[in-house]
């Protein structure tokens, strides 16, 4: 069985960080996932909140990148996981994982835990390292846990967790800019 849910990070380092290393290595995961959707229909699914809305239609300029571009999207998420994928053509863009589409590839854009350094979005939080490991087993076909007090938008967590996966590959994660970023497949 293929997979047909896809978890790549949201983190806008992927498109405007190049000389950040784990970034870069997150992007070219995502893009080998993206060279295997032997002509598959793509649906992104991402935060759809008003704090990640751009005017600036496929461009990441609200965020300090007017140079990166993408053939469409307003949402940060939308634009960061275009970017990653080597901006494919999309189906559907949409706030819920829903039932994914056996015939498609969801794409669901996920960050992990905010608070695994100083310098990250919730400053160190205590436990969010450990937690941020749980997160790595669970994507690698664990048990799933969520933690809202973590992360920042834990709603995608939550319906991600109601998905049993027949089969599910971790195949990279980075703490390094304190913000857990996963890059995972999933077969459900």
């Amino acid at each position: 069985m293929r997979s047909n849910l896809w978890i790549v990070p949201g983190s806008p380092a992927l498109a405007l960080s190049p000389s950040d290393a784990a970034s870069q290595r997150l992007v070219q995961a995502v893009r080998a996932l993206a060279g295997g959707l032997d002509g598959r229909a793509i649906d992104i699914v991402c935060s759809l909140d008003e704090r990640w809305y751009t005017a600036h239609t496929g461009s990441l300029k609200a965020w300090g990148g007017p140079e990166i571009t993408v053939r469409a999207g307003n949402h940060l998420g939308e634009l960061v996981a275009r970017f990653a994928l080597g901006d494919p053509e999309v189906r559907e863009v949409r706030g819920e994982i829903g039932t994914p589409d056996p015939d498609a590839v969801t794409v669901v854009v996920l960050d992990g835990p905010a608070g695994l350094t100083q310098r990250a979005p919730l400053a160190l939080v205590d436990g969010a390292p450990e937690y941020h490991q749980r997160l790595c087993r669970w994507l690698h076909g664990g048990q799933p846990e969520v933690a809202d007090r973590q992360l920042l938008e834990p709603a995608l967590w939550h319906e991600l967790a109601t998905l049993r996966p027949h089969k599910a590959t971790l195949l990279d994660h980075d703490d390094t800019l304190g913000v857990g970023r996963y890059v995972a497949e999933w077969s459900v």
